[in-house]
């Protein structure tokens, strides 16, 4: 696990740029990936999964390149994808990894396909309990639950900034 670097995207075409990242970079020193999350659409028929990024507009790379290399390589690419707009960051190196904790965070939140699963509680009251998933042990960050679309709203620090995203989560029961 090297540094992770962020390019910014056209939202929409995030597959197609990490594919091109993927093709263009070294296997072996970078890979590109999404950070997605795994939702649950309920008709009357049927129930089916979908991934969506969790990040759209965003692509992350991780290197076990330094900045500068990384930096220097990827400015050779990025002018040849119509959908890659930039790295994000400053013209200075020094802003544009991500910091380990925030890397770690994601990684303790989602699979090793980058993919956060979806997440089983029930309500006591006011309380939500998390049974299992990528929640448990974080009902802290749950911001709002949408029990009728399986959903909930959790706020990460990412990229700098406090994100809001939603994630699937499965309320089994509520007791008063």
């Amino acid at each position: 696990m090297g540094n992770w670097f962020v390019f910014i995207v056209q939202t929409g075409q995030e597959q197609k740029a990490c594919d091109f990242l993927n093709k263009l970079l070294n296997r072996e020193e970078s890979t590109a990936f999404i950070p997605q999350v795994e939702l649950i659409f309920k008709s009357s028929k049927y129930i089916r999964k979908e991934l969506k990024p969790m990040f759209p507009g965003y692509v992350f790379t991780d290197s076990v390149l330094d900045e500068k290399e990384f930096v220097s390589e990827a400015f050779r690419y990025v002018k040849f994808s119509n959908c890659i707009f930039k790295l994000l960051g400053n013209q200075s190196y020094n802003y544009m990894t991500i910091s380990e904790a925030e890397k770690n965070y994601l990684l303790d939140f989602c699979n090793d396909r980058y993919v956060a699963e979806e997440s089983q509680g029930f309500i006591i009251g006011d309380n939500v309990f998390i049974n299992s998933g990528p929640l448990k042990g974080k009902e802290s960050i749950i911001k709002r639950i949408d029990r009728h679309k399986r959903r909930a709203e959790i706020e990460i620090t990412c990229l700098g900034d406090i994100r809001r995203v939603g994630v699937s989560l499965e309320i089994i029961s509520k007791m008063f």
